[in-house]
């Protein structure tokens, strides 16, 4: 599982170009139809002709939506997400590798200044350093264009994403990153003024997100509520070692009635990061309830060791869906290569992790108690016991 956060290094860490002209999307598509065949997912999902048929059903469903959308060329890594979306399984991932300079945002057609939308979903949204004008494109889609920003890449006007409305109620979306990293969504919600499962709201507030400072941090809150972090799970042998001392030094100090525990953020890697944990707090019984804290990114093998905290009668889940990459993982190997289109490169799972876990894949889990974005989310926590 630790491979993961090996490819999602490459990912941020290189920028996506929807736009190589040299490669055309539907052959691509053709491509990738073929390549996902040899992901454990796909063989232990499509098994029956039945399964096949809905399968190439689906494809023909993405070549119209391809050949009807004239923003094609610039969404076409999006598309191919899509396809191999039908598969549940987010350790399948497509992305596209190649020099800064060479991405090339495209201008929307008129100026953002002109353009008033009074529909609720329409306006200006906020992440961070930058803004958005969400602007309807047609019945049931709005593209996102930017207002400001402090990257050279994302200049006033460029087409930062692509939002449509589903047949199912929901959204998906079709989103660079900062970094030009397209990525593709399907399970998303817009309340409370915020585009699900991104950065993006209309209030230029955070409380879903956390960047944790620590490895592993423990602060006691108050008389009753005690807090751990835990930023990232990677199997290093410095990051294990770390752990190690932690939870050692964490026995003496876990005496009061509450214990936060905090993912959020939180990409997954080893689970034999928190089995110490877990040892502990069933040991542990001045406890007498355990929140753990997970978001949109609490992803893996971080959303695993939150179900297994969740065995543990005294745990209460709290916060938004986390990621839904649970079921499925890379082995010590891991199957990955590049198309035709070299700039293309995908990485697929080999091993099935728990068949229990498929509900949780790309949906995420649900928290026992979901937090929306208008106030700390640690404050809400502490709120829920003060009647105790």
């Amino acid at each position: 599982m630790n491979k993961i956060l090996i490819l999602l290094i490459l990912l941020f860490t290189n920028i996506s170009s929807g736009q190589d002209k040299s490669c055309d999307c539907l052959n691509s598509l053709e491509e990738v139809s073929k390549k996902i065949k040899v992901a454990k997912s796909y063989k232990s999902q499509i098994k029956t002709k039945s399964d096949e048929f809905r399968f190439e059903e689906w494809k023909s469903q993405i070549i119209k939506e391809i050949n009807e959308d004239s923003l094609k060329d610039y969404f076409c890594l999006g598309y191919l997400q899509k396809y191999i979306s039908f598969i549940k399984d987010n350790h399948n991932i497509i992305y596209q590798k190649t020099e800064a300079d060479l991405f090339k945002p495209l201008f929307y057609e008129r100026e953002v200044d002109d353009v008033i939308d009074s529909d609720s979903i329409s306006g200006i949204y906020y992440s961070g350093n930058e803004t958005i004008k969400l602007i309807k494109h047609s019945n049931s889609s709005w593209l996102g264009v930017m207002d400001t920003s402090d990257s050279d890449i994302w200049k006033n006007g460029t087409i930062r994403l692509k939002l449509n409305k589903t047949s199912k109620g929901k959204f998906e979306i079709f989103e660079h990153y900062k970094n030009g990293l397209l990525v593709y969504n399907n399970n998303i919600e817009i309340k409370n003024n915020r585009i699900g499962n991104t950065f993006w709201n209309k209030d230029n507030t955070y409380h879903f997100y956390k960047q944790h400072e620590e490895n592993f941090g423990f602060k006691s809150l108050d008389a009753n509520h005690d807090y751990i972090n835990i930023k990232s799970l990677k199997r290093t042998y410095e990051l294990m070692d770390e752990a190690d001392t932690f939870y050692n030094d964490l026995k003496q100090k876990l005496v009061k009635p509450y214990l936060i525990i905090d993912l959020r953020n939180n990409g997954g890697g080893s689970l034999l990061q928190t089995k110490s944990l877990i040892r502990l707090l069933r040991k542990t019984k001045e406890i007498k309830r355990i929140y753990v804290l997970i978001n949109f990114l609490t992803a893996s093998a971080a959303e695993i060791s939150t179900l297994r905290l969740k065995d543990d009668k005294r745990t209460v889940i709290v916060g938004e869906n986390s990621k839904g990459a649970v079921s499925y993982g890379y082995g010590n190997e891991g199957i990955a290569g590049r198309l035709n289109c070299n700039s293309i490169q995908y990485a697929f799972s080999i091993e099935v992790i728990k068949n229990d876990y498929l509900k949780y894949e790309q949906v995420g889990i649900r928290p026992d108690v979901l937090l929306n974005n208008d106030k700390d989310w640690i404050k809400k926590i502490i709120e829920l016991n003060a009647n105790d």
